[in-house]
């Protein structure tokens, strides 16, 4: 009889334990401690995100980069960035493909690395010797036909040539290989622009193996290369890839015109200048695909909601800074007439490439000025 109460209280006393258990395992019970799940303490820490902050933009002509220049150059100059600046005007090199010896030691830096590297040049190798560690290498490209459209508009084609875009394909463009040898517009505008812009010499233009070869090479140099035709998708994931917030992409287009300006083609004349263009066309399809790729991998319906919400940023700019919109730049350019008081955003964001470019040689030069000063007074 002894034997099955001292069962019963052992029984009792397992069951009181589980009990406690229960009710503390549940917060029941305080035991002087916060309780914590096993989930919640391998949760992990916040991430800080940090922001990257080196840049090559390899701007190429007409594919909506002059926009995305200034959205660089105002990140830079908020950041007070070193920049790889034009000794004068807007070009460093091309027609000759860059070269260390383009750098201009005016606004050069102490270690001659830079920061940020957003100016018309053609593309070499030897763009990564100037460029910080960590840069990451970015361009755009535009659909070949409605490219060479642009440039043979923009840059007055039809008065070197003396004739206007269907005669230029009908006459000039009749033979294929012929084409490709036709005098580069300031020697450095014409055909397969784009792989021009990225280094690719003439005579390879029509080297369907060197033409591989050549966008291979892109393919492994730049870490992200945007398409004109979905400006403001490439941005977000621009963003993505910079870890910036969205509003640092903020853009007033620039450089740009509207559709009026636009010769109407037949088929056959957009099909010849494709065939003529046979490069830009190999390199625009690889790419495109591969930006493709990369809107799949963010997500189609995340990339949506980003877009929307810069259509949002985008429009309360023009709502604060803008007055009136022109076409009275170059070629007809759109040009913003900003609201008087406007603040330093209003500013820049509608700032033209050549009087951001020199602002920031002011810049950059009086910093030289100021580090070449103090090294001197060491050194002496």
């Amino acid at each position: 009889m002894r034997l099955v109460k001292i069962k019963y209280c052992f029984a009792f006393i397992v069951i009181l334990l589980t009990l406690i258990t229960f009710l503390i395992s549940f917060n029941f019970i305080p035991t002087g401690f916060k309780h914590r799940t096993i989930i919640e303490s391998k949760s992990p820490q916040p991430v800080t995100v940090t922001e990257k902050n080196h840049i090559f933009f390899l701007k190429t002509h007409k594919c909506a980069s002059s926009t995305v220049q200034n959205i660089l150059m105002r990140f830079g100059h908020m950041e007070n960035l070193d920049f790889l600046l034009p000794s004068i005007h807007n070009y460093i090199g091309n027609p000759i493909h860059f070269n260390t010896s383009m750098v201009s030691n005016k606004y050069s830096t102490v270690d001659g690395k830079f920061d940020m590297f957003v100016h018309h040049t053609r593309y070499s190798q030897e763009v990564k010797s100037v460029m910080r560690s960590g840069t990451i290498y970015v361009t755009i490209l535009r659909e070949p036909a409605a490219l060479f459209q642009s440039l043979y508009s923009f840059y007055h084609f039809d008065k070197k040539y003396k004739c206007n875009l269907t005669e230029f394909i009908t006459n000039r463009l009749s033979n294929k290989t012929s084409a490709n040898y036709i005098k580069r517009y300031n020697n450095k505008l014409g055909i397969n622009q784009m792989n021009w812009d990225l280094g690719m010499v003439t005579n390879d233009f029509e080297n369907i193996d060197m033409i591989n070869k050549h966008i291979n090479m892109i393919e492994r140099d730049f870490d992200f290369v945007m398409i004109f035709e979905y400006l403001d998708a490439s941005l977000v994931l621009l963003a993505h890839i910079m870890q910036w917030p969205l509003e640092k992409m903020a853009y007033l287009p620039l450089n740009s015109r509207k559709n009026t300006y636009k010769q109407i083609l037949s088929n056959d004349d957009v099909d010849r200048l494709l065939k003529v263009n046979m490069a830009d066309n190999m390199l625009y399809k690889r790419f495109l695909l591969k930006f493709k790729k990369m809107v799949s991998k963010y997500g189609i319906e995340k990339l949506k909601k980003e877009i929307k919400r810069l259509m949002v940023i985008n429009q309360e700019i023009l709502e604060m800074c803008v007055q009136s919109v022109a076409n009275k730049g170059y070629a007809g350019t759109i040009s913003y007439k900003l609201k008087a008081n406007t603040n330093a955003i209003c500013k820049y964001i509608a700032m033209n490439e050549l009087k951001y470019t020199s602002y920031l040689r002011e810049i950059q030069y009086e910093r030289q000025k100021k580090y070449n000063e103090l090294d001197k007074l060491m050194n002496n």
